[in-house]
């Protein structure tokens, strides 16, 4: 699986590297909450996009990670309480002898 991680990061990074040279002279306007920026290269505002949307990412990443730990220990505290609940019926002494069960059965079918 790492080798699969490695080759997609190899390509992507050779995308982006080709993409760099073969648009190295372009020069865009770009608007940005109200303010425009004219003649700026178009690699920067790809390099920029780029960053953005890793730190986004990473954000709703570590949103969707931290719910999920939380989950978890609620999980496992839940576990931990029914593995005592059981652990606790396990060790209770059976009050009634099977001479008892059979006996109550026998009465009941009367």
């Amino acid at each position: 699986m790492r080798v699969i991680w490695a080759l997609l990061g190899v390509i992507l990074i050779a995308v982006l590297l080709g993409f760099s040279v073969y648009n190295a002279q372009e020069r865009v306007a770009v608007n940005i909450l109200n303010t425009r920026y004219i003649n700026v290269p178009l690699i920067y505002v790809t390099y920029w996009a780029f960053i953005f949307g890793m730190v986004l990412s990473f954000i709703v990443l570590a949103k969707v990670l931290f719910r999920q730990a939380a989950e978890l220990r609620r999980i496992r505290k839940s576990v931990s309480s029914l593995n005592g609940e059981i652990s606790a019926l396990r060790n209770r002494p059976i009050e009634e002898s099977p001479d008892k069960f059979l006996q109550s059965g026998k009465e009941d079918g009367k």
